[in-house]
């Protein structure tokens, strides 16, 4: 009988050992198929804190580099896309589009290998053509004059207009209120607002949300930004850079990419604008010859007929670029 007990625990451990190797043996199979059909992607050495930042969802350090998940607003939602680095952080090795949902045969063309492989191996930051690298004063390449233009002509009708956005990647939709009365904007409120209703601007007065120790809140930077339109009484104003923040606001250092296509689609709200003609049209110029190479070395040619697509993969790369100086 006690031999019998005995033989019963060792053909036990056998079998656990046996299972164990197969799960380990499975595990390797798993990362060596994956390595096989990702390949140049590398492995991951170190995942990096991303809490407290906007718009980007991950980020780590890998055998050869850096990658980062990141997301921007294009023309038809989020642009979801992986851009890895080299060791230095400051060249591209390789960018993929994880998610868009872009105009088809337009802007659903940055997926495209012709114009993803124009990122291999350029330095960060990049540019689109008639902007400078490394420029933080230089305007957004993406020409949004005929939009303005639109807007500031419209006679604006008077009541409260409402843009939402998508939500991002920490759960929040970005939405705007803006309230006209005689023909004025008299009133806006930008917020982020998550699906239980929790806002982003009680978090930050609370100090649930916090961006920066030592600077304005994200809810001043973001009263500061509506009391400088309510001034303006048009976005004009309000220029960036190829990262999607402004030096017209004091104090505000959040992109405002957001706040200003919320904003313009309010305004086309209240002055009855079509945006989506006047995008066509601008579309249509930029593919008759605004979207010429630049001789410039961290320049790329946007996709033809979608430069606010490509504005957006743009703005992308060098968020997760400024991301990585500030953790390197």
């Amino acid at each position: 009988m006690k031999n019998k007990t005995v033989k019963g625990i060792i053909a036990l451990a056998v079998v656990t050992a046996l299972s164990f190797a197969v799960i380990i043996g499975s595990n390797q199979l798993s990362k060596n198929m994956t390595a096989g059909t990702q390949g140049e992607t590398a492995e991951i050495t170190e995942e990096l804190d991303v809490s407290g930042t906007e718009q980007i969802d991950n980020a780590a350090k890998t055998e050869n580099g850096y990658v980062v998940t990141v997301r921007e607003k294009g023309y038809g939602g989020d642009i979801v896309m992986n851009v890895s680095f080299d060791e230095t952080a400051s060249s591209v090795t390789k960018l993929e589009i994880v998610e868009q949902n872009e105009t088809e045969g337009l802007g659903s063309k940055i997926t495209d290998e012709a114009f993803l492989e124009q990122f291999n191996g350029i330095s960060a930051p990049v540019t689109l053509p008639g902007t400078d690298a490394g420029d933080s004063s230089a305007e957004n390449s993406s020409d949004n004059s005929a939009v303005l233009d639109a807007l500031d002509q419209a006679k604006l009708s008077d009541g409260t207009f409402t843009s939402k956005g998508e939500p991002d990647s920490n759960g929040f939709t970005e939405e705007v209120t803006l309230t006209v009365k005689d023909g004025k904007i008299t009133e806006v409120n930008w917020d982020g607002i998550t699906e239980d209703g929790t806002k982003k601007s009680v978090m930050s007065e609370n100090g649930e949300y916090v961006m920066t120790e030592d600077g304005p809140t994200w809810k001043e930077q973001a009263e500061a930004l509506a009391d400088a339109l309510i001034e303006n009484q048009s976005l004009r104003f309000l220029t960036t850079n190829a990262e999607g923040k402004t030096d017209a606001v004091s104090g505000v250092s959040i992109a405002v990419g957001s706040f200003i296509s919320l904003t313009e689609d309010c305004l086309a709200q209240s002055g009855n604008v079509d945006l989506s003609a006047l995008a066509v049209d601008q579309n249509e110029d930029s593919e008759n010859g605004s979207d010429t190479a630049s001789d410039n070395d961290s320049a790329i040619d946007a996709v033809s007929g979608a430069t606010v697509s490509s504005t957006a993969v743009v703005n992308g790369i060098n968020r997760a670029y400024e991301f990585l100086q500030t953790v390197k």
